[in-house]
């Protein structure tokens, strides 16, 4: 009787073993859809998967909330994003707990907050030294904040290390377009698609990078390729947003395409081709497309969580080629840039720090000063203007720091900073300063702050410009230089700054106040 218990007992436990190993099978299979439908931007979907799960235990619901982080974050609701990640962080086990940090370490980076970005994307490292999304977190946060070379040694190490991580190679190569080297940022991402010749995300960004190279061409022959992808996945959002940025180069583009397509199969019919042949190859190639499809889809769901979640921010509705920094004035109404990033355009918009996009028109210039102020089609809410009230006349010897964007890649999507002291302060005939803050072709337009958050000055980086000014002497290259905040006048009429402010800040407080209110210039110019 004791034996037949015993065997009662061990048959029970082990059948409720099962049970449950069958269903933590279902459950891993429902996540494996939710991740496959994030991945594809079909948020949606992912969320409707997701109410239809049922949680069993506390592990679970941790894995649901996480999902949902990343989901909120996709579409750019970090504080949303934030909820579901603290949801989870009290949990006992260590794969969450890290994967946690990661989440609340990207909802950092999406505010602004670099030191908390890198908080917590130090603590999933320490938990787990071997992913790789909290080290491009931290690579990010760090070139944010203007520590460049630090971000560079951890890129590259992760580079030698991951050279087949599509993540690793867009971060790399967005550093690489961010202090100029297009050619450099193209062929990692070349180089990459050698051996990984399916990943349409890596297809995106290289078209767009041959297009800021002006090879039209290629730009072009890659983006389709994307468009065909997100077609043949039924993602109409991102399919549209692929069909507009060709049609903006290229109106005609879709028209040419079924011309030639029409024209191939006359060809063939005049050849005498055999039209069941043409059907086979046909879905011969049908095939191959699917299959390559597949085999990219499992691979970037199978390193779900290797990669970094990139924020749906509002898409311009042209394909850029140039771009510029700026900063909104007049109740959220204008913008501040310099003259020379909008002077060849036919196209502007602008994409502020936290995402939101408006079309643009030039309203007035200063070739003299290198001043242009645009009119938005869309005005952003008063607060994210820059008040007159917080100009202030810029001194020698004041610590500053230009906010702005370097490059425009998918990972480097916010300005970043550079830190120095003002050197020399010009008069107002020649109305310019310099600062040893580095300032490259990207930040021009870009707002310069003392450490009070006060506005001193208007990056630019024209040297020709400044030979024409600056007659005197020669001009020293390693230094940069701004236009006067008190000679935004000439183009922008404001009042006079009654009361300076007292308090000061660090560069991170100033950085993350100021993000909304700092905007990358896109232009488009006619090849």
């Amino acid at each position: 009787m004791r034996f037949f218990i015993k065997f009662l007992l061990i048959f029970f436990i082990v059948t409720t073993n099962l049970n449950a190993n069958n269903f933590s099978k279902k459950f891993l299979e429902k996540v494996f859809q939710v991740r496959s439908e994030i991945n594809k931007n079909n948020l949606d979907k992912a969320v409707k998967l997701l109410g239809k799960i049922s949680i069993q235990n506390e592990n679970e619901e941790e894995q649901i909330n996480l999902l949902f982080g990343d989901i909120y974050l996709k579409i750019n609701q970090p504080s949303k994003a934030e909820e579901f990640y603290e949801k989870s962080f009290m949990t006992t086990d260590e794969n969450i707990e890290s994967l946690t940090f990661i989440g609340l370490a990207e909802v950092k980076l999406a505010q602004g907050n670099l030191s908390g970005a890198i908080d917590y994307s130090e603590k999933s490292i320490f938990i787990n030294p071997d992913r790789i999304r909290p080290k491009l977190i931290l690579a990010t946060a760090k070139y944010r904040l203007g520590d460049v070379d630090e971000s560079n040694k951890i890129l590259n190490e992760l580079y030698e290390s991951n050279k087949n991580n599509s993540q690793v190679n867009l971060t790399l190569s967005d550093y690489y377009l961010s202090i100029g080297k297009t050619f450099k940022s193209i062929s990692i991402l070349e180089e990459y698609l050698r051996f990984n010749p399916t990943n349409f995300q890596v297809m995106d960004q290289i078209g767009s990078l041959y297009w800021i190279d002006k090879n039209k061409e290629k730009a072009l022959e890659y983006k389709f390729k994307v468009f065909k992808y997100y077609q043949k996945i039924r993602n109409r959002k991102k399919s549209k947003e692929i069909k507009k940025w060709i049609e903006s180069i290229e109106p005609d583009y879709f028209n040419k395409k079924s011309k030639r397509a029409k024209l191939s199969k006359d060809n063939e019919e005049k050849d005498n081709k055999d039209e069941e042949e043409n059907i086979i190859e046909n879905e011969k190639l049908n095939k191959k497309e699917e299959e390559d499809i597949k085999k990219h889809e499992e691979e970037e769901i199978k390193n779900y969580n290797q990669k970094k979640i990139i924020p749906n921010y509002e898409e311009f509705e042209f394909a850029i080629n140039g771009n510029g920094s700026g900063f909104i004035v007049g109740n959220g109404k204008y913008v501040i840039t310099n003259n020379h990033v909008i002077e060849k355009a036919n196209k502007v918009a602008v994409r502020n720090g936290i995402g939101k996009v408006s079309n643009a028109k030039v309203l007035k210039t200063s070739e003299k000063y290198d001043l242009a102020i645009l009119e938005l089609e869309t005005p952003y809410p008063e607060q994210f203007s820059i008040k007159a009230s917080n100009f202030e006349i810029p001194k020698s010897g004041d610590d500053v720091i230009s906010i702005g964007y370097p490059g425009i890649g998918m990972t480097y999507d916010k300005p970043t900073i550079t830190q120095g002291i003002i050197s020399k302060v010009f008069n107002d005939e020649v109305g310019i300063f310099m600062t040893t803050a580095a300032i490259n072709s990207g930040n021009s337009g870009g707002p310069i702050f003392n450490l009070k958050g006060n506005l001193v000055g208007v990056t630019f980086a024209k040297l020709d410009k400044l030979k024409y000014l600056i007659s005197d002497g020669d001009v020293p290259t390693d230094m940069g230089y701004a236009i006067k905040s008190n000679l935004i006048t000439k183009v922008f009429e404001h009042g006079e700054n009654p009361e300076i402010k007292k308090a000061s800040f660090d560069k991170v407080e100033i950085y993350e106040k100021m993000l909304p209110s700092v905007v990358l210039v896109g232009v488009q110019i006619s090849k």
